[in-house]
């Protein structure tokens, strides 16, 4: 039984999978590549057995999960924590459980970087074409939008701060 709990951008949609750090875990200790082959695919695959992959998306799917193991294997080359342990709290509740983050726009995304220059949160990465993609959803700081505020194409979007309103500051005391 999978251990991990991971949200993943897949077409501008945030999706929750269990199991995929063991996976990326496993092809980084094999050598894979994200140029490999059908990496993706092997990866939806294996993931199908405990989340649900919708079979019209898969090829979506697929690109996505390509795109997580490279940033993946970016963090663990750099040094860097292959995966966030907790993204603290905001108010009082856990940071995976405010619906704050960007959507990325990519077919708008210029490549510019100006994002990438601004956030140094890990939230934002770029492919080797320059293109923005979310990185770590959670990354983000709750409230922030700065890297919308400096993207000229609009590739960049939030929720409304109205969203935020539902999470009133809660007591440390019970």
């Amino acid at each position: 039984m999978p251990t991990s709990y991971r949200q993943v951008m897949v077409d501008g949609a945030p999706v929750g999978l269990l199991g995929l750090d063991e996976i990326l875990t496993e092809l980084r200790a094999a050598g894979r590549t994200p140029q490999d082959d059908g990496l993706g695919l092997e990866i939806a695959k294996r993931l199908d057995k405990d989340n649900y992959i919708p079979y019209g998306a898969r090829e979506a799917y697929a690109a996505a999960f390509t795109r997580e193991y490279a940033a993946y294997l970016a963090r663990a080359e750099g040094g860097g924590r292959t995966r966030q342990q907790g993204h603290g709290t905001w108010r009082g509740y856990p940071r995976e459980q405010i619906p704050w983050y960007p959507t990325l726009i990519e077919d708008l995304c210029d490549g510019c970087g100006k994002c990438l220059k601004l956030c140094r949160t890990g939230a934002l990465a770029a492919a080797e074409d320059g293109i923005v993609h979310v990185a770590d959803l959670f990354a983000c700081v709750v409230g922030c939008s700065s890297c919308a505020a400096v993207c000229k194409p609009g590739a960049i979007t939030f929720p409304s701060r109205l969203v935020l309103d539902g999470y009133p500051i809660r007591s440390s005391r019970r």
